[in-house]
């Protein structure tokens, strides 16, 4: 009885999934208006959001979450010192066009390297899979090439970063993110039934023995 219990117990609480850090690996991204690599895509703009200007951002992504193809990205190889030297994106025009970034899995956090900043700020929105805004806000810039991570209040599928203020722009690279927190699987309500009965019926087992 009591392994029988403990095996329903585990049911309730297993997870079924487990944090993951998944690097971006830009090796044979080649300049465009939409680049694809193992770990994420990148694009100016989600479907259902409009380019303003040089920097900014209107509209809210459509769902499904999808990338689409506006302004160009360049990219190149670069070593920026406070991270390994590998291919970098620089969004045009002047390197402050804005960036979205669809992600293979639903994460946690993102990491990147980004410069060479001479003040300003970027902001930054988190989207989730059905394109809805999840949370959003404004980044101040170091002086030049600083790794940022940043989380939103909840897990995510994709950002945008937009509104860039740095007067030459910036070039990033380095990419990884945190895969989401592992999902607990809830016992169904029948299940919290059939766990509450046995332990009744034990609880019912033993005051007979004791009386025994």
């Amino acid at each position: 009885m009591k392994k029988f219990l403990a095996a329903l117990f585990l049911v309730a609480s297993t997870a079924v999934g487990s944090a993951a850090t998944v690097n971006v690996d830009l090796s044979g991204a080649v300049s465009g208006t939409l680049i694809t690599a193992p770990g994420a895509s990148f694009a100016g703009t989600f479907d259902g959001q409009t380019i303003v200007g040089t920097t900014g951002i209107s509209g809210t992504p459509t769902g499904p979450l999808s990338l689409v193809a506006s302004n160009f990205l360049t990219v190149a190889a670069f070593n920026p010192g406070v991270s390994p030297a590998s291919r970098s994106i620089l969004p045009q025009p002047n390197n402050q066009g804005p960036l979205s970034i669809l992600l293979d899995s639903i994460a946690s956090s993102i990491t990147f390297t980004a410069g060479s900043a001479d003040g300003g700020s970027i902001s930054i929105a988190f989207f989730a899979a059905n394109g809805a805004l999840l949370d959003s806000f404004t980044q101040a810039l170091g002086s030049g090439y600083a790794i940022y991570t940043l989380a939103a209040a909840s897990p995510f599928a994709g950002l945008t970063i937009f509104n860039n203020t740095d007067p030459a722009g910036l070039r990033f690279q380095n990419f990884s993110y945190e895969t989401g927190p592992a999902a607990v699987v809830p016992l169904p309500a029948g299940g919290l039934l059939l766990v509450t009965g046995v332990g009744m019926l034990l609880a019912a087992r033993r005051r007979r023995g004791t009386a025994a």
